[in-house]
């Protein structure tokens, strides 16, 4: 029973709007907040509330799944964490069994 326990804790981090999104995004490399509104929006193709992406990013950061950090007098970027690559690689696979599976979707 414990399994399914961590399965659906993962599940719970994850389903938040716009948290795949922005992962998949740092996982490109550092992104400043601007450039994050931006490569979600041409993503998704909906415009990005700046409310839900900050808590997106917050709870991110509690999760240590991403860092936030000043590179410059610019501002600052968001980097994934060790934990964050680890993530990117499950959301990877499921990627993939996705394309494999393809035919058991809703159409």
């Amino acid at each position: 029973m414990s399994n399914l326990i961590l399965i659906h804790r993962v599940l719970r981090l994850v389903h938040p709007k716009l948290t795949v999104e922005a992962v998949t995004a740092v996982a490109e490399g550092p992104q400043r907040y601007t450039d994050l509104v931006r490569i979600i929006t041409v993503a998704t193709g909906e415009t990005v509330h700046p409310r839900t992406l900050i808590d997106t990013l917050r709870k991110l950061q509690d999760a240590a799944i991403i860092d936030h950090s000043t590179v410059d007098a610019e501002g600052a970027v968001y980097r994934l964490t060790p934990k964050g690559h680890e993530l990117v690689e499950l959301l990877s696979k499921i990627e993939r069994w996705g394309q494999d599976h393809s035919d058991s979707f809703d159409a």
